[in-house]
């Protein structure tokens, strides 16, 4: 296998959520700011790295409504910006405490932080090239909202689009950002005016007549025709016919498939939805299936349950909204070793939290005996199984403290995913991240989260979740999301079986330390909430993520490189990546991570679609180089 060069998109597309870091080093020097490193990237972990899309929307704002001082992030709602604002304010506040500066008596005026409201509209000059994109994905009006702050604040803004997920998507930042520019290219153009000198009559502004810049607009137009054309061919799979308008249905498809309505393909083609004459899924949602109430092991999930975000940590950061809504003032408790935003979103929006990072028996009885006869306590945050360690949380015992003191179970799937675990039986909200295994395609970022029926506190946790949601999603996005995600059951089932046989062959390796692995990793609690055999899925499985800790430092950095696989950042992806994931994740903070037992040389694998017996082979080619 030829590997891509460092900075390469994952896959090579333009809105690829993963970028090449080939060796060890490359991810030291990305974690340093190593000039190599990032003058080679091309992309990133959009949550991690302002896509290209979101840098040109931001320098439009900058340039358009920031002083030569100051800085700006954008965000699709008004909500998501005074949440970001409300975020900085008590920090820069701080910071000017702390250099002597007279505070004012407003917080925004005295962190400086403004909030501006830009109407996304397009215009349509008939006179201009640039007044009808047939690739755009909507004509009608969209609002975004730009946070302004003085500019040596960016790292704390930063803190929040990535904490968060609230930001907006690299599909959403390209419409924005090719409507402000062509409405303002059009205005070289003559346009029709009505009501000056009669309907038809034309007005000119004194530089627009001018035949050598109009030429130069033709020509530039008729690049960046070319370009969006060639992009959304790579996009859809060479020529796979798409319609963005359709994404109120996309949606509803989605939601339905989430709460095991629509299931997968199969289902699909025995109830094929109607179809209009342009190959296209009718707008009109098949009524027989709305109310339809099927069981995922637990009884009358319904898509109203479901709940759409633009990526997994939108939706974690949204789960944790409707905890402070219910229990403000609480503190939650963050069970087990997360992923690192989960638990900045607790440390540091809200009262905080506890963090009890090893996830086993004996931290779930210091809940039960330190923590809760001393203070009541908001919600536990746990993943099932975690990120990286691969533990799985006892939910059963989780779920009896939850009702005995009154406080929400949140239990993040994405690493099981749907179709192993049946954590639903257990968890208040169920969140996930449908970036990974459900899309599959390292294309698109979303997120979701389902409010338990099961849950004794049903009623008002689905109130607030309706009270406090922004559907957020960006039209592109829910249709490449809903078209990726048709086929998940099938690649899920393909990567089980993948995953299985190769940790098998790499635990019984002599040159691997441990493999973390739920097999081989609190194999009996995963047995106890994974899926029965004989669901609509057959049979359930242990997931595609494993990590593999090396005897030594040495034995990690010459596996990693030597591996015939992407690597880079993000997981479940249809193909095999690999990242030093304890570098990535937390570089600035080694000897904590170490003593939760999440070493410095940890690999994280995520296995894809590949033949089991090639990846087989790739890891025993490079672990003979050891």
């Amino acid at each position: 296998m030829v590997l891509p060069p460092l900075g390469t998109p994952i896959p090579d597309t333009p809105h690829a959520v993963s970028v090449t870091l080939p060796t060890w080093q490359d991810n030291v020097g990305y974690e340093e700011g190593d000039a190599r490193v990032l003058s080679a990237l091309r992309s990133g972990y959009p949550r991690f790295v302002y896509h290209d899309n979101v840098k040109k929307l931001i320098a439009y704002c900058e340039k358009a409504y920031a002083k030569p001082s100051e800085a700006c992030v954008v965000f699709p709602s008004r909500r998501v910006a005074s949440e970001c604002r409300e975020f900085m304010n008590p920090r820069l506040a701080s910071a000017q405490q702390s250099t002597g500066t007279t505070p004012s008596t407003s917080p925004s005026r005295r962190s400086g932080v403004r909030i501006v409201q830009l109407t996304i509209t397009p215009t349509y000059n008939t006179f201009s090239p640039h007044s009808h994109d047939p690739t755009t994905p909507s004509d009608e009006s969209h609002d975004l909202f730009a946070v302004v702050f003085p500019a040596d604040a960016r790292s704390v803004a930063k803190q929040f689009w990535q904490h968060s997920g609230e930001g907006v998507s690299t599909r959403f930042a390209g419409h924005c950002f090719r409507v402000l520019e062509a409405n303002e290219k059009s205005k070289d153009f003559a346009a029709p005016i009505p009501g000056v000198r009669g309907s038809a009559s034309q007005q000119y502004r004194s530089s627009a007549y001018q035949s050598q810049k109009q030429q130069q607009h033709l020509s530039n137009a008729e690049n960046e025709a070319v370009r969006s054309e060639h992009e959304l061919f790579v996009e859809e799979r060479y020529g796979r016919n798409m319609n963005f308008k359709n994404a109120v249905e996309a949606k509803l498809m989605m939601r339905q498939r989430i709460a095991g309505v629509l299931g997968d393909s199969e289902l699909l083609e025995k109830a094929p939805p109607r179809l209009n004459g342009h190959n296209e899924r009718s707008t009109t949602a098949n009524p027989n299936l709305a109310d339809v109430h099927v069981s995922r092991n637990v009884a009358h999930i319904k898509e109203s349950d479901v709940f759409l975000f633009p990526c997994g940590m939108s939706a974690i950061y949204n789960a944790h909204r409707v905890v402070l809504k219910l229990a403000p003032g609480k503190k939650s408790v963050q069970f087990g070793f997360p992923y690192i935003d989960t638990l900045k979103i607790q440390e540091k929006i809200g009262p905080g939290c506890h963090f009890l990072g090893l996830g086993d028996e004996s931290e779930i009885d210091q809940l039960e005996n330190d923590i809760l006869p001393k203070e009541s306590i908001s919600a536990v945050f746990c993943e099932f199984p975690s990120n990286p360690l691969l533990r799985t949380p006892n939910l059963d015992r989780l779920r009896k403290l939850a009702d005995a003191h009154n406080f929400l179970l949140v239990v993040d799937e994405t690493v099981g995913n749907f179709v192993n675990v049946a954590a639903g039986k257990w968890a208040d909200i169920l969140v996930s991240s449908l970036t990974k295994i459900f899309s599959g395609d390292s294309n698109v970022m979303g997120g979701s989260a389902v409010v338990s029926p099961t849950s004794a506190r049903y009623a008002e946790i689905s109130a607030a979740m309706k009270e406090l949601y922004e559907d957020n999603l960006w039209s592109e996005d829910a249709v490449f999301l809903e078209r990726n995600s048709r086929t998940f059951i099938q690649r899920i089932a393909t990567i089980n079986t993948n995953a299985e046989k190769l940790c098998d062959f790499l635990h019984a390796h002599s040159k691997v330390h441990q493999v973390l692995y739920p097999k081989f990793v609190d194999p009996d609690l995963y047995h106890g909430h994974a899926r029965p055999s004989g669901s609509e899925n057959n049979s359930y499985g242990y997931g595609g993520l494993f990590s593999l800790i090396m005897h030594t430092d040495a034995d990690a950095h010459k596996l990693f490189d030597a591996l015939a696989i992407a690597k880079g950042p993000s997981l479940g992806t249809n193909f095999t990546l690999a990242c030093p994931y304890t570098i990535l994740a937390h570089y600035g903070e080694l000897e904590w991570a170490a003593s939760y037992r999440v070493p410095a040389h940890l690999i994280r694998v995520s296995v894809g679609l590949e033949k089991s017996d090639d990846l087989v082979a790739v890891f025993e080619t490079a672990l003979n180089q050891l």
